[in-house]
């Protein structure tokens, strides 16, 4: 009886220190990064609509490039693969970890993440008159 009892609580702790597995890293805002984090090239993908012709594509291919124009300015080009190109021209001068820049005829929103040495932008991008979207992306891009 003794044996069984030593063999169960064996099991029970080879079973409970099995179901202990360390957690992969997860994305983390960007809480302080300067401008040098968001400068670059970035690539992966998104989802596309438009509400001319009611059109929504998954997985299409996007680039973001990030650049500085000076120390309070900052330019970028999001690129969407056969659909369209958006550029935006816009001051920043924080350490946010986001970007909100709106329009009149369209808009800008980035999130900076980061994991270990990785860095992702979520956003949208929005191309619109007269309160019909044109074109819109949003997308997961990783620095390159």
């Amino acid at each position: 009886m003794v044996r069984f009892f030593k063999v169960f609580s064996l099991l029970v702790v080879l079973l409970v220190f099995s179901q202990c597995k360390k957690e992969a890293d997860s994305w983390t805002y960007c809480v302080d990064c300067g401008n040098e984090e968001w400068v670059g090239n970035f690539e992966g993908t998104g989802v596309y609509y438009s509400d001319a012709d009611s059109l929504t594509v998954y997985d299409v291919p996007t680039v973001v490039e990030m650049d500085t124009l000076s120390d309070l300015f900052m330019k970028t080009k999001v690129i969407v693969a056969d659909y369209f190109e958006s550029t935006t021209t816009f001051s920043k001068t924080d350490d946010n970890y986001y970007i909100e820049v709106p329009g009149s005829n369209g808009s800008l929103s980035l999130t900076l993440s980061k994991k270990g040495s990785e860095y992702k932008l979520s956003g949208t991008v929005k191309q619109y008159h007269s309160g019909i979207i044109d074109n819109s992306i949003s997308f997961d891009v990783y620095k390159k």
